[in-house]
């Protein structure tokens, strides 16, 4: 698990994926079924832009979130794979 949190103002930012869910499953190899927080089995999901919580790492990543765990100001315990909203390291190379 990964603690995480959520970077807010980030609604305007595009992935030519059409949404930040696809790129998700794009980049992971994955079908997102689930909230990626711990416990969550909602399935209302978005492409959640966060950081990695009490990290110097400061570079943006996406998880699936459903919209209530996408809203929230909580450090969040995240299960799966983190995958980079960079476009240019991901979709865009």
């Amino acid at each position: 698990m990964t603690l995480v949190k959520n970077i807010s103002g980030t609604s305007d930012s595009i992935c030519k994926c059409g949404s930040w869910l696809a790129h998700w499953e794009k980049q992971s190899k994955q079908t997102a079924n689930f909230c990626s927080e711990a416990g969550c089995i909602s399935e209302d999901m978005v492409g959640a832009h966060v950081q990695k919580a009490n990290s110097d790492d400061n570079r943006w990543y996406i998880v699936p979130l459903c919209k209530l765990h996408n809203l929230s100001t909580n450090e969040l315990e995240v299960v799966g794979p983190l995958i980079s909203a960079n476009r240019e390291e991901t979709c865009e190379r």
